[in-house]
């Protein structure tokens, strides 16, 4: 084994997350003997200079280290001695253009918030075993990004939802009971071909590009910058329902579009992480698409719920109490020392770079200490992401010129590229471009994902 069994060294350490601040300033005279993260996807984050020589110090007063944060690339070969992390994004990352030869003092960082469909090397453990530390939307990362889109507690049920009678007095003027705005069509989840199926059975008022039948009562409804304008919401919340499906199947993987008809009061129909029940305020706030046999026995309990006025608002109850059911999202909330918004380290980009800081300094420490420290890779459960499948019926069933085909191409393709990159580190590669040679030696012995798809 060469340098690269090396380099994964790291303590364990409490995946508790450690509220840090980050101010830009001068380097410090000892700036050497700082640890340094390197941003490999360049102009990544605002502090980080765009000219690739600077460095800038990243200053952590809550637990009081420092780190220089840079985009300089030429560090990569230095000697071996002092710890460098190269911070990836996710949705950037291409294994064709990894950081070679990684040495023995380099570790790997991973920052992705976004969708498995961005980068579906990712959903791979031959590629995920490279990283030593995680923020991503899983609840187990080292510094979890799952409540991303949960601005807060209050956000969920403060605001006053529409009136029953008000409700029932829309659906007698000929508004469907259920709403679907989406312009992001063509997915790995395959939502449309099931929504097209729920909307035989039941009325679905649809405004998005998306299956379209129908259109804003104000055109500037439809603009994609204003999701979050209170003139959308407020439409959206006449609503009953909502229709809440995500672009790609995960554990923990929750958008707005799970968070906004809480936010207004309109029950959300959900596909997408089955355990997003662990995110509602109650257990009965949401209804899972998958706890239904078919499309056409969801719309009957819709139906029902439409026609049943006590039944529904059952529901909605999460917005008539002073404490929501669900303790753990509203630990989870309270205890949250990011935010979506803020600057530096108040934003979640900034707070885990100083938590990447302070393992580095825990981790240095150790070593001046001549402490042995253990292997560490990012959690299992990364790893759960499944390859895209058809949202109603089997494979068979889906037309062969359909999406849905070529997401599990590049799913299955994207597994070939994590096993290659996996090997090349292994045999201490020096050129990522390589990766093209590796992944032609697996499919002429007859090994590609896709012959393989039962791995």
């Amino acid at each position: 084994m060469k340098a690269f069994s090396l380099f994964m060294f790291v303590l364990a350490i409490s995946q508790k997350s450690v509220r840090s601040c980050l101010t830009k300033a001068q380097p410090s005279k000892d700036v050497k003997k700082l640890p340094v993260i390197l941003w490999w996807q360049p102009n990544m984050f605002p502090h980080v200079s765009k000219s690739e020589k600077e460095m800038v110090e990243v200053s952590c007063p809550n637990s009081g280290v420092k780190c220089m944060a840079t985009q300089n690339r030429t560090l990569l070969q230095q000697e071996a001695n002092d710890l460098l992390t190269i911070m990836h994004y996710g949705t950037d990352f291409r294994a064709y253009e990894v950081p070679l030869p990684r040495k023995a003092n380099h570790l790997w960082a991973l920052l992705h918030e976004e969708s498995p469909q961005n980068n579906f090397l990712l959903c791979n453990k031959d590629a995920l075993q490279l990283f030593n530390f995680s923020s991503t939307f899983k609840r187990n990362s080292d510094f979890p990004l799952t409540t991303q889109h949960f601005p807060s507690l209050e956000y969920l049920t403060s605001r006053k939802p529409v009136s029953i009678e008000e409700k029932n007095k829309l659906r007698k003027q000929g508004l469907a009971p259920i709403v679907y705005l989406q312009s992001h069509c063509d997915v790995p989840s395959d939502r449309d071909r099931y929504i097209y199926h729920l909307m035989g059975n039941i009325s679905v008022d649809s405004y998005g590009a998306c299956l379209n039948n129908k259109d804003f009562p104000n055109p500037s409804l439809g603009d994609t910058s204003k999701m979050q304008s209170e003139e959308l919401l407020d439409f959206l919340a006449q609503y009953k329902f909502h229709i809440a499906f995500e672009n790609a199947i995960c554990n923990d993987y929750i958008t707005e579009k799970f968070t906004r008809p809480l936010h207004v009061g309109s029950v959300p129909i959900y596909k997408g992480s089955p355990t997003a029940r662990d995110w509602a305020p109650d257990h009965g706030s949401v209804i899972m698409a998958d706890d239904f046999e078919s499309p056409e026995s969801l719309a009957e309990y819709l139906n029902y719920l439409d026609q049943n006025d006590d039944a529904y608002l059952k529901y909605l109850s999460y917005k008539n109490i002073k404490y929501i059911e669900n303790q753990h999202l509203a630990k989870t909330l309270s205890s949250r020392k990011w935010s979506l918004d803020g600057e530096d380290s108040d934003n979640f980009v900034g707070a885990y770079e100083c938590y990447v800081c302070e393992e580095m300094h825990k981790m240095e420490s150790k070593i001046k200490q001549g402490v042995k420290l253990t292997p560490r890779t990012i959690p299992l459960e990364h790893m759960d992401c499944p390859p895209p499948q058809p949202s109603i019926g089997d494979i068979s069933d889906v037309p062969p010129n359909h999406h849905l085909h070529n997401w599990v191409s590049d799913y299955w393709q994207n597994l070939d590229q994590a096993v290659a990159l996996r090997e090349m580190m292994t045999e201490g590669a020096t050129d990522p471009e390589s990766l093209w040679t590796y992944i032609e030696r697996r499919y002429q012995a007859g090994l590609g994902a896709m012959e393989h798809t039962e791995l």
